[in-house]
């Protein structure tokens, strides 16, 4: 499921690829663990490549989310097609209202840069 994983100096960058193995959400857990642990302000999720996203894999990306808003961090998804912010919505119903989503990774960059979420508690949507 994770095609491409990169650090930056604001962000920890995941690439999601449409890879349906019986380990997917397993690897996608196991990368999800490593970019929290990273220290960086944000984890940049990239949804472009995806059709579709399982049940399991919505409620392990709400979970990242959670424990980075502990660490005062975020999870932003980007470049998410309908289908997929259809996906989350029918899944997490109101949890889903946490998780950030932006139309591009420039977009998501710019708002880590300009929140500075150092200290921010209060979740933030932005449309998409």
């Amino acid at each position: 499921m994770i095609i491409c994983h990169e650090l930056f100096p604001a962000g920890y960058l995941l690439a999601l690829a449409p890879l349906a193995t019986p380990t997917a959400e397993a690897e996608l857990a196991a990368h999800l663990a490593h970019a929290c642990r990273s220290g960086k302000p944000a984890v940049w999720v990239d949804c472009r490549l995806l059709q579709t996203l399982s049940a399991t894999a919505a409620w392990l990306l709400w979970a990242c989310q959670q424990r980075l808003h502990r660490r005062h961090a975020r999870l932003v998804l980007c470049q998410v097609p309908a289908a997929v912010a259809h996906a989350l919505h029918r899944t997490l119903a109101g949890a889903s209202a946490s998780l950030l989503l932006v139309p591009t990774l420039d977009d998501a960059a710019a708002l880590t840069e300009a929140s500075g979420w150092a200290g921010t508690t209060q979740p933030v949507a932005v449309a998409t």
